[in-house]
């Protein structure tokens, strides 16, 4: 059992840092002009840290094996590489919807870490 945050291990610790600053980062693509350079730039680079989460995630299992919060993981694998090719290929409609599903699966898996019986929960609100 970890008693708190420090005394998780270091995949845990690189999981949350980086699910937080794509939580930051999808916001302001969100909410800035598209097609842009910036857009651009911001975009690799949530993509690098969403590929970074869904990748450590598999080092987090619960009593040494895979849950069914993993294959929410191969899904943003597959999404982010079906959105990088839509845009490349000019099919904006898909990049979009890749996209946003991406991202409000990121939004919806936080959320569900923060229940009561997960570690961050306890962490969180147990004291």
């Amino acid at each position: 059992m970890i008693y708190s945050f420090g005394d998780a291990p270091w995949h845990i610790h690189l999981h949350l840092a980086v699910a937080l600053a794509a939580v930051v980062f999808g916001l302001l693509i969100f909410l800035l002009h598209k097609g842009t350079k910036t857009h651009k730039t911001l975009g690799w680079v949530w993509i690098a840290l969403m590929l970074t989460a869904a990748l450590t995630s598999f080092f987090i299992q619960a009593r040494g094996h895979f849950s069914l919060i993993h294959v929410l993981s191969v899904v943003v694998l597959i999404s982010l590489t079906v959105a990088v090719a839509a845009a490349r290929r000019g099919n904006i409609r898909l990049h979009k919807i890749c996209m946003i599903s991406t991202f409000s699966g990121l939004v919806v898996a936080g959320a569900f870490t923060l229940l009561p019986y997960r570690m961050l929960g306890q962490l969180v609100f147990v004291r």
